[in-house]
């Protein structure tokens, strides 16, 4: 349990930090020269891009600020990283989707096993067993078609979104990143 001592601790270590970044935008993805290699932007700065994005709401405009000097081939790069990831979304979608129906029709199949030996044998522990079990396939296959598809939806519209940012190019590398 927390003791009073650290709860103080932590609530003015909360404090001091949006005192800190309490003029920083939500909106605003920040760039700097270790983001890039031989003028290219670098794929875990991609990543840092994708995860940032990720907290910004999509009512918001994105914007992302860089050194001049890496401005000519950035939008190329970031473009080249998200028609990846999004096409791998886009499969990963498409296999949600079949692993969902698979998973129904397997379902299905063993609640109709259950009625089966519902019939045949009349025992009902066998019966409220295969049940359950189908159930799960069920449930498995809902939750693949409505949240798991859902979460890759969503991260299809952030890198959406993230290509639509407003790219801001700074001369001063020291006030900008």
């Amino acid at each position: 349990m927390m003791t009073r001592r650290q709860k103080k601790q932590y609530l003015e270590l909360e404090e001091r930090l949006e005192k800190k970044f309490k003029n920083v935008r939500e909106n605003e993805l920040i760039l700097t020269k270790d983001d890039f290699k031989d003028g290219k932007l670098r794929s875990s700065s991609f990543t840092k891009l994708k995860d940032e994005c990720w907290y910004i709401p999509y009512e918001d405009d994105v914007e992302i600020k860089l050194p001049k000097r890496f401005e000519a081939g950035f939008r190329d790069s970031l473009e080249f990283f998200s028609t990846r990831e999004i096409s791998k979304v886009k499969k990963d979608r498409n296999e949600d989707r079949v692993q969902a129906v698979i998973l129904f029709l397997t379902g299905i199949a063993i609640l109709a096993v259950a009625f089966v030996a519902y019939l045949a044998w009349d025992v009902m522990i066998v019966t409220e067993l295969f049940t359950i079990i189908s159930w799960v396939f069920i449930w498995a296959a809902v939750t693949k078609w409505f949240i798991d598809r859902r979460e890759l939806r969503d991260q299809r519209f952030t890198l959406l979104q993230m290509l639509s940012a407003r790219i801001i190019s700074v001369e001063d590398e020291e006030n900008c990143c």
